[in-house]
């Protein structure tokens, strides 16, 4: 019994320490299995790069374009996008065109900003406004197509554009900011559709080379006539295109509003109807106008900063004066007559032989002194009748309506009463003399030719 419980646990004993090996095997196994797992690379699956990436554009998960990194000229925004962020191409100088697809529904503001080499941009989308600065100093920008979905246009939006010679301007916009086209020098006119209700301040300034706003008949707010701008009722003097020579400044307008010739350096003259009652101030701020004419109906009239003018023609006691001489400005009434100088005769023939006359009274001559003269008499004022007394040989002197009579043989005419009667040095007829000359004379060849035939 003993013999055999002591084969019994010998077998048991060999039995575990197999059991004990073969659980090491296949701890080791195990562990060399997991090793060679974990030392084996985790690859990811290969994705082709995106082609709207490749071409520089950043576009994030909710369809806006957030970034431009790519080489320029001519771009054609990918179709996914649905919005352009602020200032994304401001600056790139290597932009030529811009297309923007119809997804493209929002522009942030100053998109374009400073893309100096850009020259055209086409918008297809439903954008709803062009926001502030989105295409300032793009110097060499000529052409934009604003979609009719356009209801507004913002401040400073193509301000700086020197080069853009048109836009048209939809329907359906209502309101262009303040600045909106500054110094577009290119810009040769503008329609303002039916439904603008709103154009801000200097929207046109600095457009040199503009000679008409042109106004359509349905809008509610603004009018045209002439090519300037008014309001609707016309009574308000806007704008003058700063490229016009000449201007006629409608009949019925009351006010002229500031700013409303300035830097309108090519008009010389104007003149201001009679209607106006208010000139505001820096109505004519940096204006070529050199003479202008106002009438007694203007009794504002505002301070002019960076304006002289050369001459001011008005009525006198009216603030046109005041203006004109408050400025240090030439003033020229206009109702005032030139003065002219009426030559009198100082003396007559009765004051040369007579001595002094007394002045008449318009009915009664005077009398005349008596003189040392040979001739006596006065001669009566404006035309009135004189009776001459005196000493003198010759008789009296009547004038009646401009037409002198001497009692001598000779007839004159006078001009206002005055006698034109030739005169010589002692007062005789000069006919006289020549009448005893040619008798002399005949006298002479008579005897001459008696002594002749004599021998």
């Amino acid at each position: 019994m003993t013999r055999k419980r002591k084969k019994i646990l010998a077998l048991l004993a060999v039995m575990c320490m197999l059991f004990t090996m073969h659980e090491g095997q296949i701890e080791s196994y195990a562990t060399e299995v997991s090793g060679a797992e974990s030392e084996q690379p985790i690859t990811e699956p290969v994705v082709e790069e995106d082609s709207a990436l490749a071409n520089g554009f950043i576009i994030d998960n909710a369809g806006t374009l957030a970034g431009y990194e790519g080489a320029g000229g001519d771009v054609i925004v990918p179709s996914e996008v649905t919005a352009i962020s602020s200032g994304v191409f401001a600056g790139n100088t290597s932009l030529t065109s811009v297309t923007l697809p119809a997804s493209v529904v929002m522009l942030g503001t100053g998109v374009f900003a400073n893309c100096t080499n850009l020259t055209t941009v086409t918008i297809q989308g439903n954008i709803s406004s062009i926001p502030a600065q989105t295409f300032y100093n793009c110097s060499n920008l000529r052409s934009v197509y604003v979609p009719g979905s356009v209801t507004s246009i913002g401040s400073d939006a193509f301000a700086e554009c020197v080069s853009l010679s048109g836009i048209t301007i939809p329907a359906s916009v209502t309101s262009i900011g303040e600045r909106a086209f500054f110094d577009c020098s290119s810009l040769s006119g503008v329609s303002i559709p039916e439904a603008v209700s709103s154009i801000g301040a200097n929207a046109f300034t600095g457009c040199s080379n503009m000679t008409s706003y042109s106004v359509a008949s349905g809008n509610g707010h603004y009018a045209s006539s002439g090519g300037c701008l008014y309001n609707k009722s016309m009574t308000r003097f806007l704008r003058c295109p700063e490229g016009r020579s000449s201007v006629s400044i409608e009949a019925g307008t009351r006010t002229i509003a500031s700013n409303a010739f300035y830097q309108c350096a090519a008009i010389r003259s104007l003149t201001i109807p009679s209607s106006v009652t208010t000139i505001e101030s820096n109505a004519f701020t940096d204006s070529g106008i050199s003479d202008v004419t106002m009438m007694a109906s203007v009794t504002n009239i505002g301070s002019q900063s960076g304006w002289t003018a050369d001459i001011i023609y008005g009525e006198t006691n009216s603030a046109a004066e005041t203006y004109a001489n408050n400025n240090s400005i030439v003033f020229q009434a206009l109702n005032a007559t030139p003065s002219t100088e009426t030559e009198t005769e100082t003396e007559t023939e009765t004051e040369k032989k007579s001595g002094t006359e007394n002045p008449g009274d318009g009915n009664n001559g005077g009398s005349g002194n008596n003189g040392s003269g040979s001739n006596g008499g006065s001669t009566g004022g404006n035309g009135g009748s004189a009776v001459g007394s005196g000493n003198g040989t010759s008789g009296a002197t009547k004038t009646t309506g401009g037409t002198a009579y001497t009692s001598g043989s000779a007839k004159t005419t006078s001009t206002n009463g005055k006698d034109t009667t030739p005169k010589t040095g002692d007062g005789i007829n000069p006919i006289f003399f020549f009448c005893i000359a040619f008798l002399l004379t005949g006298g002479c060849l008579f005897i001459v030719g008696k002594k002749k035939a004599a021998r």
